[in-house]
């Protein structure tokens, strides 16, 4: 039984799901930065929208979106890694107590 998670039931979620889903919410928003930076660098130009993320000489050469969208990609990759870390910390856990099971058998 080594490699197997423990089973929930049905409806119920655990800390691991909910970096699951806070990091595809944050995938989600980090996408939605990246097309306003597009748009906002085509149609808005010379608009800062995130003056502290415009990395340039000229505060308004760039919207900042670009580089917000990176921040919080960064952000949602940390968010899934640490809820897939604690998912192998609770499998292992599992697979440590099933370890012990011994059938003796004849």
């Amino acid at each position: 039984m080594s490699n197997q998670t423990a089973v929930r039931g049905v409806g119920e979620r655990e800390l691991p799901d909910y970096f699951a889903q806070i990091s595809t919410g944050l995938y989600a928003l980090a996408g939605l930065h990246f097309l306003g930076g597009l748009y906002a660098d085509w149609k808005l130009s010379g608009t800062a929208i995130y003056p502290w993320f415009a990395i340039a000489d000229e505060p308004a050469a760039n919207s900042g979106l670009f580089v917000a969208a990176i921040v919080i990609l960064v952000l949602g990759y940390l968010a899934s890694k640490v809820g897939d870390k604690i998912e192998a910390h609770r499998t292992e856990e599992v697979d440590q107590t099933q370890e012990w099971t011994v059938d003796v058998g004849e």
